[in-house]
């Protein structure tokens, strides 16, 4: 167990490795974009509209994809807008989709199908998104599970009523107020590495870096620093004395668990070794892995029976 434990960490940390060197950003690149605050009061009330038109067709959706007779937990529906304001979540999604444009004295928000780069326009949607759902998401969750209203309804009821974000015309822009910067689309696997590493990061996993020699190295002794290998053979003899099949029998779950770490190692070596171009030629399936791996941890259901499933 121990040893695929390893296995999955250095996988994810070679990954992170290889996204800072491509994409920079929160693993020693480029800082992050910083909202522009005194943006606020001129999008509070467009971006409430938005908020409250994702959330309503989001949980529409899920409803309607439910089998007759059941119903959505309202925990869910909370849980789901609670990551509505974070662009790195699936939920989320939509503030990256949106570009502030300059309209007379207005600021307008529009919409585009495809997600962009998270440079400032968008972390500015974010913050004013965040503002609202700081205080009202329990709100937000009780009235969509409800179901009561229609979509506009809702939009009325949130922007108007309950945050009063629309309750007033936003000021005029300035006329020295300097444009924002153009919209970049991003491109999907970019922004796929970007959600692996925001949820490394939720996990305390994002400051630690390794270069390759260290991986190499690392992978070489089976892990950092071999104090363990005494317990490893105590696992053995555990299991033994459990019964594990003997030599020549079909593999046991531990067994399997332990094949199945030596090939994460290999890959992971791969990986780390690959050039940037190969590295992003497999981006999804490793996502997709490390996903898998990451809600594994979070669950804490990762077990010697749930580790033999993978």
């Amino acid at each position: 167990m121990r040893t695929w434990l390893f296995g999955a960490f250095l996988a994810l940390a070679i990954l992170a490795t290889c996204a800072s060197a491509q994409f920079g950003g929160g693993f020693g690149g480029a800082p992050e974009a910083a909202p522009v605050k005194s943006d606020l009061p001129y999008i509070r009330c467009g971006v409430c509209e938005a908020l409250a038109k994702h959330a309503f067709r989001q949980v529409k959706a899920v409803k309607d994809a439910l089998k007759p007779g059941k119903k959505l937990d309202e925990l869910v529906i909370l849980e789901m807008v609670e990551k509505m304001g974070n662009p790195t979540k699936d939920e989320g999604e939509w503030i990256a989709t949106i570009d502030l444009v300059e309209d007379g004295k207005k600021l307008k928000l529009v919409e585009h199908e495809e997600m962009g780069k998270c440079t400032e326009e968008c972390k500015t949607v974010q913050r004013a998104a965040e503002e609202i759902l700081s205080d009202h998401d329990t709100d937000m969750a009780e009235k969509l599970w409800q179901g009561k209203m229609s979509r506009a309804q809702f939009s009325n009821w949130l922007c108007y009523e309950l945050t009063k974000a629309c309750a007033q015309k936003p000021p005029p822009l300035p006329k020295d107020r300097k444009p924002g910067p153009a919209f970049q689309v991003i491109d999907p696997q970019e922004a796929q590495m970007q959600k692996m590493m925001a949820g490394m990061k939720e996990m305390g996993m994002g400051g630690q870096m390794y270069d390759r020699a260290s991986v190499e190295k690392m992978v070489g002794k089976g892990g950092p620093g071999d104090e363990d290998d005494d317990d490893d053979e105590d696992d053995d003899e555990v299991s033994e004395e459990k019964g594990t099949p003997a030599a020549g029998e079909s593999a046991s779950p531990v067994e399997s668990t332990l094949e199945g770490a030596k090939e994460v190692l290999s890959k992971a070596r791969d990986v780390a070794g690959a050039a940037v171009d190969q590295a992003k030629e497999g981006l999804s399936k490793a996502y997709s892995s490390a996903k898998n791996l990451v809600s594994g941890f979070a669950s804490g259901k990762a077990d010697e029976k749930g580790a033999s499933e993978l």
